[in-house]
């Protein structure tokens, strides 16, 4: 019998993994209601986020969003383009990402984490996700774009509404509010960008204007790829310390691994990547006629990437749903994307994750659930509104 999968039903939505071990077992390529297919072994979502066989769905996902502000983004964002826009956007902005740059925000981050940590330790309980997941990626994006952090409340309140509209059960009510977190930050940003125009920096911003001077870039896409770079550069780092963070409370074997060796926060990170992804499916669509696993696919299907079910492939990951912090190919999680749509701050997120649960590890002797999390409900970002824990922390 064939499984036909609905990827807006409660069951995809709060509790995808027991149907992906499913479909890894008996069906790895798997139709969905209302046409198109999903692919969950490693192999395939590999492939598929590499071949030129498959491209980016951008008129669809364009054609999903109400008139305005919301589908100029759609439109602009490098994460929905194919090349050459997709090109032409990744070399203008690659060069603030290079090893040299990470490497340099290294002690930023690290103060950071310290001053974020200090703060928390007034207190013997808080919600992680307002006191530590989602300010250290905002105030980490803020310095990389050379954005004052007193803006963070907009800058937050617009990126998370505008992620909220890009997923696939997007309500009307959400779409409003994406619209209009899509025009404040347009608005804010463009601003600084006439700003900033006359005393150039080495900030990112900066680096885009240039661009436009040499005319690879229009003044509206700066402001759009900025706002994609916010977006991109603060969401899934959250999702991805609230995950981690999650995952060692319910592992205190984990945990205590981790304080007795914080060296293991660099594969932790890959670890916590693979085993709980902020970013659950990614759509493609197919460029040309072709076939997967004897299975026909048509030019411009649209194909769902299980990037969840990828991770936990226990033909690639020997016991993929045990959490193990010293896992030698955690790092082949496909968490980030891979080839040429690898996510461009790939470096600078893991950069911002090692930093944090290594600090973390050496200043917390225990940590737990104070309540229950809120989470997220959406199909493509997974993570947490909030994270309320309980913490026993280091003389």
């Amino acid at each position: 019998m064939t499984i036909t999968v609905d990827p807006t039903a409660p069951a995809f939505r709060y509790d995808a993994l027991p149907l992906f071990d499913r479909l890894l077992r008996e069906q790895p390529v798997t139709p969905l209601v209302g046409g198109g297919v999903l692919l969950c072994r490693h192999q395939d979502v590999a492939w598929a986020l590499t071949s030129h066989d498959v491209r980016r769905p951008t008129e669809w996902s364009v054609n999903r969003k109400p008139e305005g502000p919301f589908r100029d983004f759609g439109r602009n964002n490098m994460i929905s383009m194919n090349p050459p826009d997709h090109t032409r956007f990744r070399q203008a902005i690659m060069p603030a990402f290079s090893r040299k740059r990470t490497d340099a925000m290294t002690r930023f981050i690290e103060t950071t984490c310290d001053r974020l940590i200090d703060d928390m330790r007034t207190r013997s309980s808080g919600d992680f996700i307002r006191d530590f997941a989602m300010p250290l990626p905002v105030t980490v994006i803020c310095e990389l774009l050379g954005i004052p952090t007193e803006e963070e409340d907009m800058l937050r309140i617009g990126s998370a509404d505008m992620l909220a509209g890009l997923e696939i059960v997007a309500s009307p009510e959400e779409f409003v509010r994406a619209s209009a977190g899509a025009r404040a930050l347009f608005d804010y940003l463009s601003g600084v960008v006439r700003e900033r125009e006359h005393r150039l920096g080495d900030d990112l911003l900066s680096l885009l204007i240039r661009n436009e001077r040499d005319h690879r870039l229009s003044r509206d896409e700066i402001v759009w790829a900025a706002i994609t770079l916010l977006i991109a550069g603060h969401e899934t780092t959250t999702h991805l310390l609230g995950n981690g963070l999650l995952a060692l409370v319910r592992h205190p074997e984990a945990f205590a691994a981790l304080r007795a060796n914080p060296d293991l926060a660099t594969n932790a990170v890959e670890e916590f990547l693979r085993y709980d992804p902020p970013l659950y499916v990614l759509f493609r669509q197919a460029a040309r006629d072709f076939e997967i696993d004897g299975t026909g696919v048509a030019e411009g299907t649209l194909i769902m990437l299980s990037i969840a079910a990828a991770n936990r492939d226990p033909r690639h990951f020997d016991e993929p749903d045990r959490l193990d912090l010293t896992r030698t190919n955690a790092r082949d999680n496909l968490s980030f994307a891979a080839g040429r749509h690898l996510c461009a701050g790939h470096a600078l997120a893991r950069l911002e994750g090692q930093v944090a649960f290594r600090r973390l590890a050496e200043r917390l002797t225990d940590v737990r659930l104070a309540e229950e999390p809120s989470p997220r409900e959406g199909v493509m970002f997974k993570g947490y509104h909030t994270l309320p824990m309980a913490y026993c922390w280091a003389d």
